[in-house]
């Protein structure tokens, strides 16, 4: 199958004729739709799903409305009622050998009775009565509705599939569908029908009455389930585009700065905390400043002033010494003289004592400048050693902690200076509490919803089998060996047998969808080691990965990232399964991933994903490298303009 062409007639938010040209070329499958959120991205593939299926498309905003109801609430604003609304759609496959071209036109208006619906359906030009009357069993032979959402699905969904409880149920879903299995479970519950109204011909009318109350209240049951489903359908719906009004306000609010709003006060309280710490270095600072810091100013004056003090130590001490020595040496003459030495060795000492005097006398002059005390040299050595040098260190230390101080609340002032006005601010963050406030209300129901269907669950499970109790019990007193009794038990042989053909059915398939599910999982993944083995638990349905040594890797191991990313090798292994070439149809492509699971989508699903890929695009996801590294594979490309 490949569409060819689509024509949208006032259908959403498209007003008037919009129509595009969907055909791939060759090497080329990729059609890519880029625009805005709000630019009828999501209208564009429910068109595609409601010009398929009718009533039972799984379009995104029906919600808990009956279909005739959203046919008109779909018709554009400002199109006539009147006229209505229409999606046509082309597209070729091959039947019976041969290629057939056909064009789909779905169309609606609202008339005098209500909601008028019209299909037309063309075969090669030509109008066909036969697949026009019977176009719902024609899609639901070639594509059922059943698995259509392996081939036209949401991206955003995608982290639903992968981290939601329910996955089992919708893998288990797909696969019966996949496998044509609904008809098997179809024909289980006509047996089970089948065997009660065979059980109760042979019952008493009392006996009748309570089987009647017990099938009664099973069918009750049933109706519950069924409309609890379609309630949970309709809420999912909803919490799906909540939640998109939701990503859109969280952006809306973080562009216009709600995110450094919200944080201001942690910001006002880290500026306060910064300049604090500035005004105590300061402080710091000044302190070293009022000591003995300044005089780092003048180091090699001190060292002048330690080498005069020196000096002037010098002096004193030779002048001292002198005035000693005089004493000493005119003491020591009169010894000599009364000792009767000759005359001439009393001079010759007393010349040499003279002699000696002079030198050291001339060693003691010198001019007195400073007059400090003699200790002065040492206080200014231990200074200019010890105590200035640890100043120094200090205040560099304190000047560093400053300019850092000063870079940290420069960068704060800037940050604080893109804080929005409160004023400003108010609308969108007051619209994006209502949105939260929305969606979570949302999620609530629905969760109370899902307990619901729990129960009822278990409530039919219960009813089922009091049913089959009720029935045996009053089978065995009245029932003998006639046709009704044999007729029973070949009955529940058969769906014996059905529940055996069931899970060989699916065991024997099992083992290509893991295979194709590992392979696809293992091609996206950008760890390639990390999974070495993919398993589907046949009856309850649930995956299970091994790594390394075949032991289980948790689920939990996997990043976000790469849980959407086994979301998307679950649907494409399916696809790929199901033997059908169907083009595969993406809203959202890239959902919440990272850069580098984008590019393995990128490079490694889109170009591959089917024969023909159209790509629904936002105005963020594919851009960039991103598109010109899928630029070679892309066929057509149009933007989307609200």
């Amino acid at each position: 199958m490949t569409l060819d062409y689509i024509r949208l007639e006032n259908f959403g938010a498209y007003e008037g004729y919009q129509e595009a040209l969907l055909t791939p070329e060759e090497g080329r499958p990729v059609i890519l739709f880029g625009g805005m959120n709000g630019g009828g991205k999501t209208t564009l593939l429910d068109a595609m799903q409601l010009a398929l299926y009718g009533s039972k498309a799984k379009v995104s905003n029906r919600g808990r409305m009956g279909y005739k109801e959203y046919l008109k609430d779909s018709i554009h604003r400002s199109a006539d009622p009147g006229e209505g609304a229409g999606i046509t759609l082309r597209f070729r496959r091959t039947v019976e050998g041969k290629v057939s071209h056909f064009e789909l036109h779905r169309s609606w208006r609202v008339g005098v009775k209500g909601v008028e619906e019209t299909l037309r359906v063309l075969r090669d030009g030509e109008f066909d009565d036969v697949f026009t009357s019977h176009w719902d069993e024609v899609i639901e032979a070639y594509l059922p509705v059943g698995i259509s959402n392996l081939f036209f699905f949401d991206g955003e969904q995608i982290k639903d599939l992968a981290e939601g409880g329910n996955a089992a149920a919708i893998l288990g879903t797909a696969i019966s569908s996949l496998l044509g299995l609904d008809l098997v479970d179809r024909l289980d519950a006509d047996l089970r029908i089948f065997e009660r109204r065979k059980k109760a011909e042979s019952l008493d009318p009392e006996a009748a009455r309570l089987l009647a109350q017990a099938q009664a209240e099973l069918d009750h049951l049933d109706k519950e389930q069924a409309r609890l489903a379609m309630e949970i359908g309709g809420l999912v719906n909803e919490a799906g585009r909540l939640g998109k009004d939701l990503r859109d306000k969280e952006k809306n609010f973080q562009q216009q700065g709600g995110e450094l709003f919200l944080k201001r006060k942690g910001l006002e309280a880290q500026m306060a905390d910064l300049k604090a710490k500035k005004n105590t270095a300061e402080e710091q600072l000044r302190e070293l400043a009022a000591g003995p810091l300044p005089l780092l100013m003048v180091d090699s004056l001190l060292g002048e002033v330690e080498q005069q003090a020196l000096k002037e130590n010098e002096i004193r001490h030779n002048q001292l010494l002198v005035d000693a020595m005089e004493e000493r040496d005119e003491s020591l003459l009169e010894i000599l003289r009364s000792e009767n030495l000759s005359a001439a060795a009393i001079k010759r000492v007393e010349k040499d004592l003279k002699m000696d005097r002079k030198y050291r006398l001339d060693s003691a002059e010198g001019t007195i400048v400073l007059d400090a005390d003699a200790q002065l040299t040492a206080h200014i050595a231990h200074l200019r050693a010890k105590v200035l040098p640890a100043a120094g260190e200090t205040a560099r230390s304190v000047m560093r902690n400053i300019e850092d101080l000063v870079e940290k609340i420069a960068r704060l002032e800037a940050e604080l200076g893109r804080v929005p006005d409160e004023d400003r601010i108010a609308h969108s963050q007051k619209e994006l509490d209502e949105a939260r406030k929305a969606h979570a209300e949302k999620i609530s129901e629905l969760d109370i919803l899902k307990v619901r269907a729990e129960v009822i669950v278990r409530q039919l499970k219960e009813a089922d089998a009091r049913l089959d109790r009720f029935g045996d019990r009053n089978i065995d007193a009245r029932v003998a060996e006639d046709d009704r009794h044999r007729m029973l038990r070949h009955s529940k042989k058969v769906r014996e047998t059905l529940a055996k053909f069931r899970t060989r059915v699916i065991r024997r398939h099992v083992t290509n969808m893991e295979a194709l599910m590992l392979e696809a999982f293992r091609t996206l993944l950008r760890k390639s080691d990390l999974v070495h083995g993919l398993t589907i638990d046949p009856e309850s349905f649930q995956v299970t990965l091994t790594g390394p040594n075949n032991q289980v890797l948790p689920f939990d191991r996997l990043s976000a990232g790469e849980r959407q990313l086994l979301a998307t090798a679950l649907l494409w292994g399916l696809a790929r399964a199901s033997g059908r070439p169907v083009p595969t149809v993406i809203d959202t492509p890239l959902g919440r991933l990272d850069s580098s699971h984008r590019r393995h989508l990128v490079e490694r699903y889109f170009p591959m994903a089917s024969h023909q890929v159209l790509l629904l695009s936002t105005d963020e996801e594919i851009v960039g490298p991103y598109h010109k590294a899928l630029a070679p594979f892309v066929a057509r490309h149009y933007r989307l303009a609200a």
